[in-house]
């Protein structure tokens, strides 16, 4: 446990792999954010955010990236697909709201994500306890059918030798 904020900001913060599943204990994961692309020294910016206007200071700032359009209002162009240093429509999570160590990390994309108005940790615990009683039921019956397979007698002294 990391005690208090100074320690959070000295220490190095492990976020959980772009291939994780959404944390139920969070808040819902936010949809169609960006995130930047940029390599640097062999490792990728994980960098996220909502806004394209907040992906291009980034850019400009972390990476010095310069934007090929000009200001002011676009002409139409015949090509219109730009290269840009970040994905879109990222699903992502946060651990902590302000201060330090309070970037978004990537989660997967959930098919099927609980409504607003459910408890998300309410609907999984129903979920395990009843896989829980499944493979009890399961257990028990196979433990029945070996039981009536096996012929015991009621003494151990009289019981068959196998």
């Amino acid at each position: 446990m990391i005690g208090n904020e100074e320690t959070l900001r000295r220490c190095e913060f492990p976020f959980p792999p772009p291939i994780s599943k959404p944390i139920t204990a969070l808040a819902k994961p936010m949809k169609d954010y960006i995130q930047c692309t940029f390599e640097t020294a062999g490792k990728v910016c994980q960098y996220i955010c909502g806004t394209i206007r907040k992906m291009q200071e980034h850019c400009r700032e972390e990476h010095r990236w310069k934007n090929k359009n000009k200001r002011g209002r676009q002409k139409k162009r015949r090509n219109t697909n730009q290269e840009v240093p970040w994905r879109t429509g990222v699903h992502c999570q946060r651990f902590f709201i302000q201060g330090h160590k309070s970037g978004y990390f990537e989660v997967q994309k959930a098919e099927a994500m609980p409504e607003a108005n459910e408890q998300p940790g309410i609907a999984s615990r129903t979920d395990q306890f009843k896989a829980a009683k499944r493979e009890l039921e399961a257990a028990l019956r196979k433990a029945e059918q070996e039981e009536r397979r096996v012929i015991k007698e009621a003494e151990e002294a009289r019981e068959p030798n196998p």
